[in-house]
């Protein structure tokens, strides 16, 4: 999370929070009174002194999500993972099964960015300025040219900047079976109606 004097930004993960906080690391000049909080800190951890500016967060289109969160795993397997992924034994499609499905963790509950963007934002997303990760150079500039003027330097680098902690997977739709789609369309549907997400079948190679 970084706090500046005109907005906070909630680093949802995985969805270009580390390409935003370098930008505003570089660029947001000393009047913006510029801090870092913990990288995923929550909405119940931003300071008094804050808690009434604009909250800017970027979500992403939960299918693409949930591979990259799995991917990301892979790697550090956190003990959530490994309850649902057998100790790393189970592909995403398995391990998207036993969490959603038949008594698993999150079987009664909404989907998982559904969950995470609601923890981490407060209020809801109609309770905060959020873009899409799929748009985010764009929804960038636009959010916090609503709370304050953008830098010419911070607004270049926003367009022109590479980006960052890219994931090295196939597009997402090689991961699901039509089970699999319809299920992470129903545990997320907040997300996809909101930001009228839909499925999208991996570009062509022509």
């Amino acid at each position: 999370m970084l706090l500046t004097r005109h907005f906070v930004f909630v680093h949802i993960p995985k969805t270009g929070g580390n390409f935003v906080r370098e930008i505003l690391e570089r660029h947001a000049p000393p009047e913006w009174e510029l801090q870092g909080l913990d990288a995923h800190a929550t909405h119940d951890q931003i300071p008094p002194s804050h808690r009434d500016l604009p909250r800017l967060a970027i979500a992403r289109n939960p299918f693409a999500w949930h591979v990259s969160w799995f991917h990301f795993q892979q790697r550090v397997q956190d003990e959530f993972f490994r309850r649902i992924s057998d100790d790393g034994k189970l592909d995403f499609a398995g391990s998207m099964r036993r969490a959603y499905t038949a008594g698993g963790p999150l079987a009664q509950q909404a989907g998982a960015l559904t969950q995470t963007l609601l923890d981490m934002l407060g209020q809801g997303l109609e309770g905060a300025k959020v873009g899409k990760m799929e748009s985010l150079r764009e929804d960038l500039l636009s959010m916090i040219g609503a709370c304050t003027t953008v830098p010419p330097a911070m607004a270049s680098a926003i367009q022109q900047a590479p980006p960052q902690n890219t994931s090295k997977h196939r597009h997402y739709s090689s991961y699901y079976d039509e089970e699999l789609r319809d299920l992470i369309r129903t545990k997320d549907a907040p997300v996809f109606d909101f930001f009228g997400y839909e499925w999208e079948d991996a570009p062509s190679r022509d």
